[in-house]
């Protein structure tokens, strides 16, 4: 990958942040790299603690909505095993069997292909990247190019340094925590956890499970819990909706 290609991915990103007069933060990635890769959706995600992947950026909410709230999918897949997942092809019968619940939704939701590139920090899987397509076929040797850079340039936000040259006269960049669509889902697991006596894993786990088991969104089974429209009780199986 060439100076110029990296210069070019840069400048993408730097360009959208300063039309959005705001430091570069990983929604600009987003947005450039689905510009730059023709995509329908790309997102940004953090292999968490309490919860097993967490969202930190999207350019659309549903794939990620889906795999957070399922735990199965393209990106729980290539953090577990921390390396790439690409599909060209989610309409496959492969895919359907690899993923029985996701595979169907995402093609629903106009999903043809989906690319995770895992966001390492030496053996460590710290997050992943997710492109995502409404047409099937891989990506070609300089999209790939391409969306390994802006893999890189996401992993240096993620760890609080600069992925810009000082040529391009930007400041350093913030580190990047959920925005605000997803910080949601923290705090209610935090709240859940208090009204379970349970530790944050357990309290995620029963937020999710909520929301599969009644078609609702996880981000908004959270602002439910977060607006005391939903609590969570340890000695019951039922939630308390009022």
């Amino acid at each position: 990958m060439g100076t110029n290609r990296h210069l070019d991915v840069l400048m993408g990103i730097n360009e959208i942040a300063r039309a959005d007069q705001k430091p570069v933060d990983v929604r600009h990635v987003c947005l450039a790299c689905r510009i730059g890769l023709n995509a329908v959706g790309v997102g940004i995600y953090l292999a968490g603690t309490a919860q097993p992947v967490e969202v930190v950026g999207t350019t659309g909410d549903e794939m990620a909505e889906l795999q957070v709230t399922l735990g199965e999918g393209p990106v729980p897949e290539a953090l577990r095993q921390n390396r790439p997942v690409f599909v060209s092809d989610l309409t496959g019968g492969l895919s359907a069997r690899r993923w029985p619940v996701f595979a169907p939704a995402a093609v629903a939701a106009g999903v043809a292909a989906v690319f995770v590139i895992p966001l390492t920090l030496g053996a460590i899987a710290l997050g992943a990247l997710e492109i995502c397509r409404d047409v099937d076929g891989p990506l070609s040797a300089d999209e790939l190019a391409d969306a390994l850079l802006f893999a890189d340039a996401v992993t240096m936000l993620l760890l609080g340094r600069s992925p810009m040259s000082a040529a391009l006269d930007v400041a350093d960049l913030p580190h990047s925590g959920p925005d605000g669509r997803w910080a949601v889902v923290h705090q209610a697991t935090g709240m859940a956890s208090v009204q379970l006596g349970a530790d944050l894993g357990e309290a995620f786990l029963r937020l999710r499970a909520h929301a599969y088991l009644t078609g609702v969104r996880l981000s908004e089974v959270a602002a439910d819990v977060v607006a005391l429209r939903l609590r969570f009780t340890p000695d019951t199986d039922h939630e308390k909706q009022t």
